[in-house]
């Protein structure tokens, strides 16, 4: 059964909060030595076993590189090596048969071996090669988790900035793609750098809603690693209990899902919360428990981790030697890592113990490096304690020389007064010193927080452009669709209308040449009586009638005005002598008929059309041979 957050919380915040915190006491050992002795062996040889027979049995070179990679991912907790030839092998099989997944996932499975050997460079190397070949796919989805990858690998190195670059961009691909488990992970990432950047509200805003999106994808182990990381937010802000909650659950759950180097990184918190709450046999089960599981799967990270923490302890009970031993061999695991953040806080912990075992000079020393490297991190130029260091380092050499002439006393009881009183006052201007440093600091940071703060909103202005810019894009582009409709409707218009127009001429010209083919047959016959003539004259007026009828004409000028716009009114306009009568045998001429075409049309013998187009000529200024057909069609 899934426990919400909220379930756990109430039931540990509740009547049985005692109940739950010793049972967690006392399941702690055992679920490591179960887990890890038992049932972890077992499982994950069962599954090699079974990966290492599809390599023996298939054929297919393709299911043998992805079985590579699978082992070498099993591997990355039990043998880092192992791990590695797998990779190289899954490597060499996607780079003979040209297959980008498999280069990819080993690319991954090689960064993953360099990363838990605390080779962050390295690392970076090899995720950025597997995000190239990832391009070349073109799957969104995998994209994304390769900029999340480059953006842990940026974390690590305490580059929030180029991180967060990174992140984001993975994470409008994921809301595009609408990936719940690749936007839970993002937005768990986010908190992480809120949190180191010193916003506890914004990350607590980031890790509630990826713990939401990964119980809406009932993804378990992600839940965990939130719950992880809550407990470090609270635990910051003192809020031991609530620390201790989140953290426990997030064991439960990691362990459960076979996740050793993060359930190791969990117990570590765990021993963290604990010593805050002076329980120090909690701690120890805790630390010792990280401790083994980070040697097992050389995590020089979590190694160094766990020695810095049991520092701090011996630090407590005074046993300055042996806690300044293991310090400075958490720092050497540091240096092999390349976490200058993390170094950073090693050297200041160092010269904090050295101060607190009197040796003020190593203790400023360690304070210098620090400095050196905390500025190459943030870009700070906080000198504050070096003059706290210095003024004790002084005041010791002060103290010393006083002893030295107050053993000369009496004799010199005027000049020690005096020398006392410089030394004095030489206090209290470092003193002043110090506090004018320490304003100046705060004020940079203020400073810093506020440009920070102008960067965003001026990315956001640039944003809001970009998506201005986008919007008139998608105008024009649907302007200039609606003007391609238009013009197609337009075009079917003019195309129809031509077919009109030579389906009506054809129609009269039909019509005409059989009603004067029924004429000319009437004109052959010889009527006898009176009564036949009349007959046959009336049937030649009305062929006559039905030849000439102006409604032809009407309905052909429709269709033709609509094909050729304006022809009339130009004609009549530059030429004001043409007739009506002229008009139409141009307007025939336009629309290509014959001269005999024309003659049907007009019912006038192809001669008489003849001689009208030579009046037609003269009144157009035209040559007597000058072709109006092509003049025609330019109008």
């Amino acid at each position: 059964m899934k426990i919400s957050s909220g379930f756990f919380f109430d039931y540990v915040c509740g009547e049985k909060y005692a109940y739950a915190i010793v049972m967690f006491k006392i399941s702690l050992t055992k679920t490591i030595v179960f887990i890890i002795g038992i049932i972890v062996p077992i499982q994950l040889s069962a599954q090699i076993d079974s990966l290492q027979n599809v390599i023996k049995t298939s054929d297919n070179l393709k299911e043998i590189g992805k079985t590579y990679n699978k082992l070498a991912d099993k591997f990355l907790d039990l043998d880092m090596q192992t791990s590695r030839q797998y990779a190289d092998s899954a490597l060499m099989i996607g780079q003979r048969s040209f297959n980008y997944e498999i280069i990819s996932d080993a690319y991954v499975n090689l960064a993953n071996y360099h990363f838990f050997q605390g080779e962050l460079d390295s690392a970076l190397i090899f995720f950025e090669m597997s995000y190239q070949s990832i391009l070349k796919s073109r799957n969104k989805n995998e994209i994304a988790a390769a900029l999340n990858r480059l953006g842990l690998i940026y974390e690590s190195k305490s580059d929030y900035s180029t991180a967060a670059e990174y992140y984001y961009k993975a994470l409008k691909i994921y809301e595009d793609a609408g990936y719940t488990k690749g936007k839970a992970e993002i937005y768990n990432n986010l908190g992480v750098i809120s949190d180191a950047l010193g916003h506890p509200q914004k990350a607590l805003e980031n890790y509630v809603k990826s713990l939401t999106l990964f119980e809406e994808a009932k993804i378990i182990e992600g839940q965990a690693n939130v719950y992880n990381n809550i407990a470090t937010l609270y635990a910051n802000e003192n809020k031991t209990d609530t620390a201790i909650m989140y953290v426990t659950n997030s064991i439960r759950i990691l362990m459960q899902g076979n996740r050793l180097t993060e359930a190791a990184t969990a117990y570590f918190n765990a021993a963290v919360f604990y010593n805050l709450e002076n329980n120090n046999d909690s701690a120890e089960i805790c630390l010792d428990s990280a401790l083994m599981i980070f040697t097992q799967t050389n995590n020089i990270h979590g190694i160094a981790n766990v020695y810095s923490e049991k520092a701090k302890k011996l630090i407590e009970l005074k046993d300055y030697n042996n806690a300044i031993t293991l310090l400075i061999k958490s720092l050497e695991f540091r240096k092999e890592v390349g976490n200058l953040s993390a170094e950073s806080q090693t050297l200041l912990q160092l010269s904090e113990f050295y101060s607190l075992s009197g040796d003020y000079e190593n203790a400023l020393n360690y304070y210098k490096s620090h400095i050196v490297l905390e500025d190459s991190v943030f870009n700070e130029n906080t000198k504050n304690i070096i003059s706290e260091l210095s003024i004790k380092y002084e005041t010791e050499k002060k103290d010393k020389e006083i002893t030295i002439l107050r053993k000369e006393a009496e004799i010199k009881k005027n000049h020690n007064r005096l020398l006392i009183l410089i030394v004095t006052a030489l206090a209290i201007i470092l003193i002043l010193l110090f506090y004018f440093f320490r304003i100046k600091s705060r004020l940079l940071i203020s400073q810093r927080k506020y440009y920070e703060q102008q960067d965003r909103l001026n990315q956001l202005e640039m944003e809001q452009q970009v998506s201005e810019r986008q919007l008139l894009e998608q105008e024009v582009q649907i302007q200039q669709q609606i003007n391609e409709i238009q013009k197609s409707k337009f075009e079917a218009e003019l195309d129809h209308s031509k077919r009109e127009l030579i389906t009506t001429t054809m129609q009269v010209l039909n019509k005409n040449k059989t009603l004067t083919e029924i004429q000319d047959y009437l004109e052959t016959l010889s009527p006898k009586s009176i009564e036949e003539k009349k007959v046959y004259r009336e049937l030649s007026k009305m062929v006559k009638q039905n030849i000439n009828l102006d409604t032809d004409w009407e309905q052909l000028k429709i269709h033709f005005d609509k094909v050729n716009t304006g022809f009339f009114e130009k004609l009549q306009n530059d030429y004001p002598e043409l007739s009506q009568g002229d008009l139409k045998v141009l307007a025939y001429i336009k629309i290509k008929l014959s001269s005999k075409e024309i003659a049907q049309m007009m019912n006038i013998s192809p001669a008489g059309i003849n001689k009208r187009l030579y009046r037609i000529r003269r009144k157009m200024n035209l040559p007597t041979h000058a072709n109006i057909g092509e003049y025609l069609e330019k109008i």
